[in-house]
């Protein structure tokens, strides 16, 4: 079979990249800076696939550099500053991007052919053609529109650079690569472009917030700029999200668009996190997609993934330089274009619920329950394998220090106020900023400011202090704090403030703190014994004690009554530079399905330092039951304090286990939870009241159906447990109950859930189980009968007697007939087909 040809074309400009001498190198001044030249575009791209051209075959006919062949004369696109990032490797210098200049700069024309052979081409299906766009256009356009008028790949990847969708090359190409007898096949035709560029264009996409957000961007504004119709209707648009995601948009076809991206950081965060806007990072993508591809555009999506990861490797590794004093910057092309595997990196993808989007009938959706169905579940996998085990791995996070967010609105409400945090805290300040925190008690509002501020600030030296206002009497008790504040900058520090309750409610006088904390946060100055005095710079982050919401303390605006004139409540407003909703542990309403996961975060930190010994190989061993317990009771008294209390009062000193004799008594946990509703969900009994009714009542009926179809007698229909649900005895009634009450936590023993139809996120439920899976149901459907009944004081006997709380049934599974055996396999066979109109059971995992 011929090698997969890969044509290269289009831009292939030139830098001059300026970096530091090696320390100790021979030369007259340790800081003395070097200068080379490089080619980035079409020859990088080639660079980067040469390596890896054996191993896949494929033959690279790279740009036939027109012009002088001396990169020495050729015009500079671009200067870029190169810094020393780590020195520590004996064999090589690790440099990073310090700062670019771009110069005014007209892209030549590279082709893989000379124009004396461009008509001789012959190309094959198998073929990729990589054509990389200039920014602005080419000096000699005419000769690329004869490339792509005459040759035919398979597959034509076109890297757009700005200004996008505009041109006679675009014109030439914009309906698909070139056919036999001159028509255009689209779906041949992938475009790649960055989000910035979008941007750019008038695309608003919000940058950095949520992987939710940025989804909702691009359903709702991608087709919001008219001139970009032939860009967003191309079969194959590929947009980049810096290093954390992608999404694959099939525009002439109706397929949901696909998300790749990395849960645990968003757009700029992974740069961040290494070196920067690395030289390449783009090529690196389009090499990694073109190494993948297989010259079909049925490989794509693949592609995609580790077109990621290959952006990802140069991002995290840099240019090096080697030993010798001739040594220019390089790209480690080895470890940027070895042998790629999805799991490398914690990619994953999602299909984007447009539909859902678009017709805004579902406010609420997540990637979370796209991406795993059960929350509930997740949240167990969370406290005993942690945030990053593999039945949690592709939440989206985000993290400052040891706060982990996973709801979605607290990640996008931290996410914005880190993004003003980093621009304060990058320039010089004056005067302090303020951000206000609002939540539920116990919703841990200052461990999560102080935690966000902390990690923002890493590096640097901090001093914490706190105002709490629920215990000051008078405003001149503050004047010693700001006096701290105030030599904690003189001192070369960096104040981060909690001040707690500055929405206290005083009789008379609402809002009294308000006022006096308007100066400080407006002018940056406090008034001691008639002098003003600046405070300088500082993090106030003002905790609520009195409003959930934002929007709620707002709505206080009102007369002196509250404490302020309106005029002066809007000036305190306008001081703020931004808030925070904090949700905390506790459900927050009837759409919140995410209580348990944001609890299970909070519920393993605390087990972690509680007691070291649960924990071995990374798993804490704690009892199903208590963690339902722990986990779905909707509230605690105090928040995370009670739950807090409750893990401390609980006997797990040198404990290897969490066992649910090591809970408080039930006297003593009501002191932070309501008892009974505790009580309900340890014991498993999660179902609503209606719920649990109508399985309990249907389970009896396809007993009845199993047992009459077996045959009875006159005497076995007389019997108790025989009887219909109206005539049935209390106590089995209940024992349908209990069955009812264990079916979600014997499904989750098949990876299944019950929940309440799901049919907006296309989720497909289950119609029948398989025959393991009946017979594992089955199977732990008699244990659970035998441990209720033996717990009830019922014994084994082959004693007939009604009256006698006793059954032959009483044994093991294996030692069960077969044909009771099949009753039981029956019996959990009909889930499906009894619960609700409303119920539905599906399958864990990703939307399928």
């Amino acid at each position: 079979m011929p090698p997969t040809n890969v044509l290269l074309a289009g831009d292939a400009s030139v830098d001059v990249l300026i970096y530091p001498a090696r320390p100790g190198e021979n030369t007259w001044h340790r800081h003395m800076l070097k200068t080379c030249r490089q080619r980035s575009g079409a020859t990088l791209i080639s660079k980067f696939l040469s390596y890896v051209a054996l191993d896949y075959d494929l033959k690279i006919h790279e740009p036939i550099l027109v012009g002088p062949v001396n990169i020495q004369h050729e015009s500079v696109k671009s200067i870029l500053e190169l810094e020393i990032h780590d020195d520590n490797d004996p064999s090589y210098l690790t440099l990073r991007l310090n700062r670019t200049q771009q110069l005014n700069y007209q892209s030549t024309w590279q082709s893989p052919w000379s124009s004396a052979s461009l008509g001789t081409i012959d190309s094959t299906e198998k073929d990729i053609l990589v054509f990389q766009d200039a920014e602005g256009s080419f000096n000699n356009p005419d000769d690329a529109i004869h490339l792509l008028q005459n040759v035919r790949p398979g597959v034509l990847i076109y890297h757009m650079a700005p200004r996008l969708a505009l041109g006679s090359i675009w014109e030439t190409i914009r309906n698909g690569v070139y056919m036999d007898g001159g028509t255009q096949d689209p779906e041949k035709l992938v475009v790649v472009v960055s989000a910035n560029d979008l941007r750019a264009e008038g695309i608003q996409l919000s940058h950095g917030l949520s992987w939710e957000k940025t989804c909702e961007d691009f359903i709702e504004q991608l087709g919001s700029v008219g001139s970009l119709v032939s860009l967003v209707t191309c079969a194959h648009l590929v947009v980049t999200f810096s290093c954390d995601g992608v999404i694959y948009h099939r525009g002439g076809q109706l397929n949901q668009p696909i998300l790749y991206f990395d849960p645990h950081c968003i757009e700029g965060e992974f740069l961040r996190q290494n070196l920067g806007e690395v030289p390449g990072i783009k090529e690196a993508f389009i090499a990694g997609m073109v190494t993948h591809l297989g010259g079909s555009v049925r490989n794509l999506e693949e592609a995609i993934e580790l077109a990621l990861l290959s952006s990802r490797r140069l991002a995290a590794s840099g240019l090096v330089r080697g030993l010798n004093s001739t040594d220019k910057p390089e790209h480690l092309v080895s470890h940027i274009m070895g042998t790629l595997v999805p799991s490398e990196y914690s990619i994953f993808k999602l299909s984007i619920p447009s539909d859902v989007i678009g017709s805004g009938s579902d406010h609420y959706w997540s990637i979370l329950d796209r991406m795993v169905g059960d929350p509930a579940q997740v949240a167990r996998d969370v406290v005993k394998h942690g945030i990053t085990s593999s039945g949690s791995s592709g939440i989206p996070t985000a993290r400052f220090g040891r706060l982990v967010l996973v709801d979605r609105h607290e990640i996008e409400s931290f996410r914005i106020i880190s993004n003003v945090l980093r621009d304060y805290i990058d320039l010089p300040q004056t005067r302090p900023i303020s951000i206000a925190f609002f939540g539920p008690r116990g919703s841990g509002r200052s461990y999560a400011a102080i935690e966000m501020g902390r990690t923002l600030l890493n590096g640097r030296k901090i001093s914490k202090f706190r105002m709490d206002l629920t215990q000051i009497s008078t405003p001149t008790d503050l004047i010693p704090i700001f006096h701290s504040i105030r030599d904690c900058n003189l001192e070369g520090g960096f104040p981060l403030v909690y001040i707690n309750g500055f929405d206290t409610l005083v009789p008379g006088s609402s809002l009294p703190w308000l006022f006096h904390l308007l100066t400080p946060m407006l002018h940056g100055r406090f008034v001691d014994n008639g002098e003003s005095r600046p405070i300088g710079r500082a993090i106030f982050f003002l905790g609520s004690i009195n409003f959930k919401t934002y929007q709620k303390f707002q709505n206080q605006l009102g007369g002196s009554s509250r404490g302020l004139t309106p005029p002066r409540f809007e000036e305190f407003l306008g001081c703020l530079h931004g808030y925070v909703n904090m949700l905390g542990p506790d459900c927050v309403g009837e759409h919140d399905r995410l209580y348990p996961v944001r609890r299970a975060v909070i519920l393993r930190e605390l087990l972690d330092k509680r007691e070291p010994k649960l924990k071995v190989d990374g798993k804490i061993s704690i009892d199903e039951s208590v963690l339902d317990g722990l986990l779905l009771v909707p509230s605690y008294r105090q928040g995370i304090r009670s739950l807090k209390s409750i893990i401390s009062m609980s006997r797990l000193n040198g404990a290897h286990q969490f066992e649910r004799a090591a809970l408080p008594p039930a006297g003593q946990l009501d002191l932070h939870v309501n008892s009974d509703e505790f009580m309900r969900y340890l014991d498993g009994k999660i179902l609503a009241e209606s719920v649990r009714e109508h399985l309990a009542q249907n389970i009896h009926i396809e007993y009845l159906k199993k047992r009459f179809s077996m045959g009875m007698s006159d005497e076995d229909r007389k019997r108790p447990g025989h009887q219909p649900w109206d005539q049935l005895p209390e106590e089995f009634r209940e024992s349908a109950r209990a069955h009812a009450d264990n079916i979600p936590r014997k499904l989750r023993l098949i990876s299944c859930f019950l929940a309440e139809k799901q049919d907006h996120m296309h989720r497909k439920p289950v119609e029948k189980f398989s025959p393991d899976e009946i017979e594992a149901l089955a199977k732990h459907e008699h244990d659970r009968w035998n441990a209720e009944r033996l717990q009830k004081q019922w014994t084994k006997s082959f004693n007939t007697d009604p009256t006698v709380r006793t059954s032959s049934f009483l044994v093991a599974w294996s030692d069960l007939a077969k044909e009771w055996q099949d009753v039981d396999r029956e019996l959990v066979a009909s889930y499906p087909n009894i619960l609700p109109e409303d119920y539905q059971i599906y399958r864990m995992g990703g939307v399928r």
